[in-house]
């Protein structure tokens, strides 16, 4: 059963990383605008790098999170990601300005509350891959 919940948990995340990483790729032009009119100056000042490092690192995740051999690690820097787009929504929602969302695709259409849920969810999902998977070794190294 764990190993069901940890190839779920993996599929899901490789799903939502392959899709909003290469529909980011897809509409650069625009992502890097998006990033460029943040209210975090420090955001709008690295949009170029951002803007790319973003997607690219979400298509590497993707592909981490079905080598088994990497799956921890990619599971681990997904939470990390997740929680740092939560502080950056934070940030967004502090400031109060309408801005667009940079998500990519229909998930752009998405509320800036729903965007906090969303991103919390797949933060606690993350949290339960690295509980699931670290088990699963335990169990592995102990036989």
């Amino acid at each position: 059963m764990k190993k069901l919940l940890i190839e779920i948990i993996a599929s899901l995340l490789v799903i939502l990383f392959l899709y909003t990483g290469l529909n980011k790729l897809i509409e650069h032009a625009t992502f890097r605008h998006q990033l460029s009119i943040s209210p975090w100056s420090l955001l709008a000042a690295w949009s170029g790098v951002v803007s790319w490092a973003l997607p690219i690192g979400e298509v590497l995740l993707a592909a981490m999170l079905l080598i088994t051999a990497f799956r921890m690690t990619a599971f681990i820097a997904s939470a990390i990601l997740f929680a740092g787009f939560l502080v950056y929504l934070g940030i967004l929602l502090s400031s109060g300005a309408n801005l667009p969302c940079t998500c990519g695709g229909i998930i752009s259409s998405m509320s800036w509350n729903a965007h906090v849920w969303f991103d919390a969810a797949f933060l606690l999902l993350c949290i339960a891959g690295i509980y699931l998977l670290n088990n699963t070794y335990r169990i592995l190294n102990q036989h």
